[in-house]
């Protein structure tokens, strides 16, 4: 898995300098579309739990720098005998460092939280601290692309780290389509859907 986030780092960073772009997007947008989640129990012949529901991001900037982050995702699974619901929050700070005139480092720090739950069941949550270093670059006038490590951790988990793949299609300055994939060694997600840039 590390191996594999490395090469697609160097993959993705490659082509940021030799973009046409002159800047990134704003980093103050609100999105929101489907959101999937996967999650592997991690016992041997258990099969994954798998959640399809909806999801809310946005993000403000707060200085050239500094930025703040949130997202809220409802999501159910219905291959079980009763259906069982997952929520998803999170929330931190960021920091943008340009490398480029269309590409940013970026390092966020913030607090996550998930809950499980289902009729008569007891109240599952899982709570952690999570850390994203990554690179978002413009590769074209009309096509943007982000590439980020995360690492979580606290008290309901063992450390787990994961990579993310995302990219924006821009339609216009004010909207866009944006894709984001998320694979960890127990947890995977993705979200498709809009963004609106302020």
């Amino acid at each position: 898995m590390k191996k594999q986030l490395a090469a697609a780092l160097l993959l993705a960073c490659a082509p940021f300098a030799a973009s046409a772009r002159d800047s990134l997007g704003s980093f103050t947008y609100v999105e929101g579309g489907f959101q999937g989640l996967s999650v592997d129990f991690g016992t041997p012949g258990s099969d994954s739990l798998d959640f399809n529901g909806l999801g809310v991001h946005a993000s403000k900037e707060l200085s050239d720098n500094f930025y703040i982050y949130g997202g809220y995702a409802w999501s159910k699974n219905s291959d079980l005998d009763t259906s069982v619901y997952a929520r998803q929050m999170q929330a931190g700070l960021g920091y943008r460092y340009t490398v480029f005139d269309n590409a940013d480092l970026t390092a966020d720090v913030g607090f996550q939280h998930t809950k499980l739950d289902g009729p008569g069941s007891n109240d599952n949550s899982l709570d952690a601290a999570r850390v994203s270093v990554g690179l978002r670059g413009a590769l074209g006038n009309s096509f943007e692309a982000w590439v980020k490590a995360n690492y979580v951790d606290g008290s309901d988990y063992d450390g787990e780290f994961s990579g993310t793949l995302g990219a924006q299609f821009v339609i216009n300055e004010t909207w866009g389509v944006v894709g984001e994939v998320e694979a960890g060694d127990l947890t995977s997600q993705y979200m498709l859907g809009v963004r609106a840039s302020f």
